[in-house]
């Protein structure tokens, strides 16, 4: 009786073993990719910080790596103070659109996924969660 237990639970543990063998080596052929989000904002200081928050918190969930880039476009709201401050928890890159060119940008990441949300439509935030 005892014989039988112990050959029980020897394959239960072979068995475990094998499936965390499996899912290990299954995960180290995924490519890991990054997404790249590109923000587009202009007196976005009520949605700036929970959408940000969100993409982070949603990566995080589902184990994805991304890149936020903020581009202004003249905000004269404190859009651009809530961001500086977003910037020391998360790493967020500030850019001004004045001095930058989106196209060129773009055409900079091509290698990368990127997805280019401006806060002020509505349905590039829908697109953007349903991208993660």
């Amino acid at each position: 009786m005892l014989i039988g237990l112990v050959g029980i639970v020897g394959r239960y543990a072979a068995g475990i073993v094998l499936v965390h063998w499996l899912h290990r080596r299954w995960k180290g052929q995924e490519k890991t990719r990054t997404v790249h989000y590109l923000l587009i904002t202009w007196n976005h200081q009520n949605q700036v910080e929970w959408f940000i928050r969100s993409l982070h918190f949603f990566s995080w969930l589902k184990g994805r790596a991304i890149a936020v880039t903020v581009a202004d476009e003249g905000s004269s709201d404190d859009t651009l103070a809530i961001v500086r401050r977003l910037s020391q928890e998360h790493h967020l890159n500030i850019c001004m659109s004045e001095t930058m060119d989106l196209e060129e940008w773009v055409r900079e990441h091509e290698d990368e996924q990127v997805m280019v949300v401006r806060l002020s439509q509505q349905d590039s935030l829908e697109t953007a969660c349903k991208f993660m």
